[in-house]
């Protein structure tokens, strides 16, 4: 259980989670998430530190282009990574590689030449500059690799009965908001308010253990989380 302020991102804590998690003996060998708790980076840390595998939705591009089905967006072009180019779907050559540093994070630019771009009949469809040329800003190698090969694996149906478990974390958010009052602080200053958040989340999970041993036929609907431990053969007997 962490507690933190409010403008504090859920990504910031993913790293923390991990290591707590390991300190206590605890870490998974799959680690459900929403997507903003994900990164490339996340995803590579992840495992390299703990060998954890971090399932959740990369951040789709939100680029022009990828939002048009015809228009020309990262995934189209080919990452020259020994010769640091990129390589358009005309088959021209990007002319420049630099790196950047955007909103902390590292990435690497190919710019392509106005003498490839001005003339290309596809140019609409690549880019909105009535004068300059296109650029692509992608990751570093790993990263890009992560981010591109997770991107195509949640549009299967395989990797989204994979992650249907995770329908286990929105009941649980339910049921503390609604049964335990988590949404409203009983306590001012951030570690009293810690102190209510922990035993609010012990109050839940004595909750559902008693739940999870009582045979008894309650006439509630079983919950998608309960639903989905039953299919996986985890029902209490």
């Amino acid at each position: 259980m962490a507690t933190t302020i409010a403008p504090v991102q859920d990504g910031q804590l993913t790293a923390k989670i991990h290591d707590d998690l390991a300190t206590c003996r605890l870490a998974p060998a799959e680690h459900v998430v929403d997507t903003a708790y994900l990164t490339p980076a996340h995803i590579e840390r992840a495992q390299r530190v703990h060998g954890i595998t971090l399932l959740g939705p990369i951040l789709a591009d939100n680029s022009r282009q990828a939002k048009t089905a015809s228009g020309f967006d990262k995934a189209a072009f080919t990452i020259d990574w020994n010769n640091e180019q990129a390589i358009c779907p005309r088959g021209a050559t990007s002319v420049s590689w630099t790196k950047l540093n955007i909103s902390g994070h590292t990435y690497l630019q190919a710019r392509f030449a106005e003498s490839d771009c001005q003339p290309c009949p596809d140019r609409t469809r690549c880019t909105s500059s009535a004068t300059r040329p296109r650029s692509v800003a992608v990751l570093p190698r790993t990263l890009h690799e992560i981010q591109t090969r997770n991107r195509l694996d949640q549009q299967t149906e395989q990797w989204q009965r994979r992650y249907a478990i995770r329908a286990g974390i929105k009941a649980t958010l339910s049921q503390n908001v609604r049964a335990h009052g988590l949404r409203r602080s009983r306590y001012r200053s951030l570690p009293r308010t810690h102190v209510q958040h922990v035993l609010t989340a012990m109050a839940c999970n004595l909750s559902r253990l008693a739940d999870w041993h009582d045979t008894t036929p309650s006439g509630r609907r079983a919950s998608h989380f309960r639903t989905l431990c039953n299919a996986a053969g985890f029902a209490s007997t």
